[in-house]
């Protein structure tokens, strides 16, 4: 027989979310070291759905088209980041790496790459803050890159039955015409104890 995992307390997800702040915290430092620009992050945002793929479901409400960038996470904090930007950020983003993208032209290797290597930076800086505050081993998988309306683009990097809760950040900056996107992080519920756990938290 199948388990389902309980639901969260507001204070577990408490300090889901400020875990989240703190790894997207040394994430975006790191992006903006990389750009040369200051980037801003919100205040993180728990999505609790109750179903399976509700955070692709919630993402395909926005009716906008995504680049998103994958990575699977392996170890103590299990399951996935992304960072998702609309395509307009994703081209200037690309702009802003070398790599421009030209009008409503078709995506380079080289743009994609560009991006790719950015969402590794990101996942990277992610995991080993993470990491070090928890004392145990998190692993970014090599990072893959999708295009397409918000479902579409969450479905390929995450399976359905994964993507029930998701610590969303999102972040800007105002400089070089300006740049939004989306740090999702979304752990396997199955394994929310285990990191609680090691977060000593009862």
């Amino acid at each position: 027989m199948r388990h389902e995992p309980r639901p969260l307390a507001a204070r577990e997800l408490d300090v889901l979310q400020e875990l989240a702040s703190i790894g997207c915290g040394h994430a975006l430092t790191a992006l903006g070291k990389l750009l040369r620009l200051r980037i801003d992050m919100d205040v993180p945002e728990a999505w609790v759905g109750r179903s399976a793929g509700a955070i692709a479901d919630f993402l395909g409400t926005l009716d906008t088209e995504l680049v998103a960038v994958g990575l699977r996470l392996d170890g103590v904090l299990a399951g996935h980041l992304l960072v998702a930007l609309t395509e307009p950020d994703a081209r200037r983003l690309a702009r802003r790496l070398g790599q421009p993208v030209e009008g409503d032209g078709p995506w380079s290797p080289l743009a994609e790459s560009a991006l790719m290597e950015s969402g590794n930076i990101v996942g990277s800086a992610f995991v080993s803050a993470i990491a070090a505050m928890v004392g145990e081993k998190l692993l970014p998988s090599v990072p893959s890159l999708v295009r397409g309306r918000g479902r579409a683009c969450i479905d390929q990097l995450v399976e359905r039955d994964a993507g029930t809760m998701a610590l969303a950040t999102r972040f800007s900056t105002a400089e070089d015409g300006g740049l939004e996107g989306l740090i999702l992080v979304v752990p396997e519920a199955k394994h929310v104890p285990e990191l609680l756990a090691a977060l000593d938290f009862a």
